[in-house]
């Protein structure tokens, strides 16, 4: 896979991950609703986000993924990132907007802009969106990108049981 990834829209940049980001990455990690739905991308040190970066920089490198990449505000201050990663044989969009930049619609925009890219990259006509029942600000992010609610039931998010959603975007009609 290319390096060198770089999508921008009139308000955000979505790029690959450098060395420097790990402090904002690690700051961005900490509110509480990044602990609560995805308490396996909390970062509670700056080392371990350094860690996690390094990892995902060589990810850029190969075709498995997961890929990454930070969500920067034109000014060039780091957001969050979009993702996508591999679930069996299917891939998975993922984001986070840190949360003093929630509720300005940054998460969709960049989803949006991400979505036809990553697609593109990987090859791929479908892409999921799964999500906890309970996290109405990303359910509401995958309609705004026009997935498609596909089933709503108990099961395994995160090793612990909880109602999820699991939502689709498709190419095809």
């Amino acid at each position: 896979m290319a390096s060198n990834f770089m999508i921008e829209t009139d308000r955000l940049m979505i790029t690959e991950f450098r060395a420097e980001m790990a402090e904002q990455v690690h700051l961005n990690s900490l509110d509480e609703d990044n602990r609560k739905f995805v308490p396996d991308e909390v970062f509670e040190t700056v080392e371990e986000a350094d860690g996690t970066i390094r990892f995902l920089m060589e990810c850029y490198q190969g075709t498995e993924g997961p890929f990454v990449y930070p969500v920067l505000l034109r000014s060039g201050e780091n957001i969050g990132y979009v993702q996508a990663v591999p679930v069996g044989d299917q891939w998975e969009v993922g984001y986070h907007i840190a949360a003093q930049y929630t509720n300005h619609g940054y998460a969709s925009e960049a989803v949006m802009a991400f979505l036809p890219a990553i697609m593109d990259r990987l090859g791929i006509e479908r892409i999921w969106g799964i999500c906890r029942e309970d996290n109405v600000a990303s359910r509401r992010v995958l309609e705004k990108c026009s997935f498609e609610l596909q089933s709503q039931g108990t099961g395994m998010y995160h090793g612990q049981q909880h109602g999820i959603c699991k939502y689709v975007y498709s190419l095809k009609e």
